[in-house]
C-alpha cells in the first residue's frame, strides 16, 4: 500500500512548484523530500518526477497520484471526524497559528474559554505571519489559521481552504508630532512593515493616494514596535486597533490621531474628526481546510473565536 506521507509530499510540490518551496513550507531539507519521493517512485515502479535543468515537475502519473493525495487526506479528516462525533465529551487537538497582534489581542482570552467549556481539547498554538499560516494549514501542520486582508489587496485562493469571516479591524494612523496640512506628511519619519508585504503595500497606496511616498526610516513585521515609536513620538505609523487594545508594554498611548482624508484637496480638514477614509481597515479572517470545521473541536474553537473578536469589537456575534 502507498504511503499516505509520501503522497503528500506530491501534493505539496504541485503546490509549491519546487522542491524548495516544499522545504521551506514544511520545514524539511529538500534531500529529505527528494528521498521520499525516489522511495515512491520505486514503490510505484514509474517516474512521478521529471528533472527540468536544477527544478523538478510532476509527470502525469505524478499529477494523477497528487490528486489522489488530496482526495485520501479528506477521507482521512472526514474518519477523524466521524470518530470524534462519536465521543460523549468534545476531545481533540486544534493546532492554531496566527500573527502576533491578533494573538496579543484575543489568544488570552480564546484559549481561557476553551479551557473552561471544552476542557478534553488540547490547543496547539504557533506565532507565524500569514503566508506561513496557511501553508501550514495547506500542509496540515495547523487546521485553523488566522490571516488579514488589506482593502484592495486579496490573497491567492486555495480551492481546498475556506474563509470565515471574523472581524473588521479598523486602522488609525498617529504622527510624532502634530501636522498642520497633508503636505507635512511626507516630511515626518515613518515605521513601517517590510517592503513587499501586504501592510506595507497598502501603506504606500494610502500615502500615494495623498501625493506623497512616506520617508520610511524604520522596517519591522512587529506592530508592537510600531506603537511603541508612535508613543514615544518616533515615527509615524499606521495601528489597527487590535494593537492600539491589545498592546499592554507601554503605559503611554500615541497622541496625535491623524484623521486620514479621501484625497489631498481634503487637507484643509487636518485634526478634524469626521469619517475615515473608506480604505483604513483590514479584515481578519479563520482559515481552514474544506470541511475541517466538522471536526467538533475545530467547530468548538471557530465558535468561540467569532464570539472573542466580536466581543472585543463591540460587536454582536451573528450566525
Amino acid at each position: 500500500m502507498l504511503d499516505v506521507r509520501k503522497l503528500s509530499l506530491l501534493r505539496d510540490l504541485e503546490r509549491y512548484g519546487s522542491l524548495v518551496g516544499v522545504s521551506r513550507a514544511l520545514g524539511i531539507s529538500s534531500s529529505a523530500i527528494s528521498q521520499q519521493l525516489t522511495k515512491l517512485e520505486a514503490e510505484v515502479g514509474m517516474p512521478l518526477l521529471e528533472r527540468i535543468g536544477r527544478n523538478v515537475q510532476l509527470t502525469p502519473a505524478g499529477q494523477l497520484l497528487a490528486r489522489r493525495a488530496v482526495q485520501i487526506e479528506a477521507i482521512l479528516e472526514d474518519a477523524e471526524a466521524d470518530l470524534e462525533s462519536r465521543r460523549t465529551r468534545v476531545q481533540g487537538v486544534v493546532r492554531f497559528a496566527a500573527f502576533s497582534s491578533f494573538a496579543l489581542r484575543y489568544v488570552p482570552e480564546l484559549l481561557r474559554r476553551m479551557q473552561q467549556t471544552h476542557p478534553d481539547v488540547v490547543v496547539e498554538f504557533v506565532h507565524v505571519e500569514p503566508t506561513e499560516a496557511l501553508e501550514a494549514v495547506s500542509g496540515r501542520r495547523a487546521d485553523v489559521a488566522v490571516t488579514d486582508e488589506y482593502p484592495g489587496i486579496p490573497r491567492a485562493s486555495d480551492t481546498h481552504l475556506v474563509s470565515t469571516f471574523l472581524v473588521r479591524d479598523e486602522i488609525s494612523a498617529f504622527m510624532p508630532e502634530p501636522i498642520a496640512s497633508v503636505n507635512d506628511l511626507a516630511d515626518v519619519p515613518w515605521v513601517l512593515e517590510p517592503a513587499g508585504s501586504d501592510a506595507r503595500i497598502w501603506a504606500e497606496r494610502m500615502c500615494h493616494g495623498l501625493g506623497f511616498t512616506p520617508r520610511v526610516l524604520f522596517e519591522s513585521p512587529d506592530l508592537r514596535l510600531h506603537f511603541d515609536m508612535a508613543a514615544e513620538g518616533l515615527a509615524a505609523a499606521f495601528l489597527p486597533q487590535t494593537v492600539i487594545k491589545g498592546a499592554r508594554r507601554t503605559p503611554v498611548a500615541p497622541e496625535y490621531r491623524f484623521e486620514w482624508p479621501e484625497s489631498a484637496g481634503e487637507g484643509d480638514a487636518v485634526g478634524i474628526a469626521g469619517k475615515p477614509h473608506r480604505d483604513l481597515y483590514r479584515d481578519i479572517f479563520a482559515v481552514m481546510r474544506r470541511g475541517g470545521d466538522t471536526r467538533p473541536a475545530v467547530a468548538a474553537f471557530l465558535r468561540h473565536m467569532r464570539e472573542v473578536t466580536a466581543e472585543g469589537d463591540g460587536a454582536s456575534v451573528t450566525g
